[in-house]
């Protein structure tokens, strides 16, 4: 039984990231690299859009007594989507499905021949294996006993969406519903992490201390070597820079404020997910677009990962914007004019998105502490749309 879960959490990370990644990058493909995090947060991107739908709806029918079967509902309208996401990859790419096993003979075999060629890249690679799997065990001992001041928060109100059927509702300190934060409100992770949860059979706490670390460190370096690849043209300077970058991950400062903590000491919040992942990838990601011809079809991908970073944590709210522009800012002064607007009004798409949704959530929230309906007098206690909830 653990094998089947096991592989269920698998497939989280691996089959829907690939199949999210291949479908939005379908006309607007660039490494598997590249491919692969935008499929990763593109399926984020699906499922904040699919809760912030149904959370609506969730705090919508809330008049007078609590509601349940959000989380339900949500859980069926996710599942639907992947499902029908996957026969549509399997159909658009059934012919190069047929292709994967030569391709991969290949690259194994142009693998091969370089590196008994190089050395060099023998010696880095064996290096940066011992360091990377340190890194590992590191966040694994530390993470599955490190309790934060976030844990309260995170934890609870993921295991409290199960166990209530709702989404964002329970009061994380008393257990009391309906209690809408705004902030926790409008982002998605830590639902994510219930449906991780639900769907693979895993206590959300081993989820966040115990799988995840994992998980997430081996997608930071995935990430890392994209920068590498952005820096350096020979693999052995590449291996060298993830050597260094490892090195000093190790020995920095574990500090809540620290790139060390966020990523070996508490990998699994959102908010380390945004600043080590997410955050780097987009900056790079735009970087590599805006020193090419602007093309409408990479809008899709760009945006795909801004709403899925946006729904990580509220912070993207703040950070988000400022990468992107500074990153827009630069690629004007390099071609000295107004250079890729489509991609600018892409990449801002996401904290646009939890903006218009914070702002609608208080506008609901304070009608939900009051009889009196101030924003949205339609609000009944009776309505078709209760047949969802009990």
């Amino acid at each position: 039984m653990i094998i089947i879960r096991a592989l269920a959490f698998l497939l989280h990370f691996t089959l829907v990231p690939i199949v999210v990644g291949r479908l939005i990058t379908y006309r607007a493909r660039t490494n598997w690299i590249a491919d692969y995090l935008v499929g990763f947060f593109g399926n984020l991107a699906i499922f904040y859009i699919l809760y912030s739908i149904v959370e609506w709806l969730q705090n919508w029918c809330t008049v007078k007594d609590p509601v349940r079967g959000a989380f339900s509902l949500l859980l069926v309208v996710y599942g639907i989507t992947m499902g029908i996401l996957v026969l549509l990859w399997a159909w658009l790419d059934r012919r190069r499905l047929k292709r994967v096993v030569t391709k991969v003979r290949f690259k194994y075999a142009d693998a091969k021949v370089n590196t008994i060629r190089d050395k060099f890249a023998i010696v880095y690679t064996i290096l940066f294996a011992v360091l990377l799997v340190a890194q590992l065990y590191m966040a694994f001992a530390y993470e599955i006993n490190q309790w934060s001041y976030d844990d309260y928060d995170y934890v609870v109100t993921s295991k409290d969406n199960i166990e209530s059927d709702t989404i964002s509702y329970v009061n994380y300190i008393d257990g009391t519903m309906p209690n809408v934060q705004e902030k926790r409100a409008v982002a998605s992770w830590g639902t994510y992490v219930s449906m991780l949860s639900a769907t693979t059979g895993f206590e959300v706490t081993t989820i966040y201390h115990t799988i995840l670390p994992g998980f997430l460190i081996l997608i930071a370096y995935v990430n890392f070597y994209y920068m590498a690849s952005f820096l350096f043209s020979k693999m052995e300077d590449r291996l060298v820079f993830l050597i260094v970058l490892s090195v000093a991950h190790i020995f920095g400062l574990y500090s809540h404020y620290s790139a060390t903590f966020r990523l070996l000491g508490a990998i699994w919040q959102g908010k380390a997910v945004l600043t080590m992942i997410a955050i780097p990838f987009m900056m790079l990601y735009l970087i590599r677009l805006y020193r090419k011809d602007v093309k409408t079809s990479y809008m899709l991908p760009i945006a795909a990962i801004s709403l899925g970073a946006s729904s990580l944590t509220s912070l993207g709210l703040m950070l988000i914007p400022i990468i992107t522009i500074l990153v827009w800012i630069m690629a004007c002064v390099y071609n000295r004019r107004l250079y890729g607007i489509r991609y600018l009004i892409a990449s801002l798409l996401g904290p646009v998105y939890m903006g218009v949704f914070y702002i609608l959530i208080w506008m609901l929230q304070q009608d939900m502490q009051t009889s009196e309906f101030k924003y949205f007098k339609t609000r009944i206690e009776e309505q078709w749309i209760l047949r969802w909830f009990h």
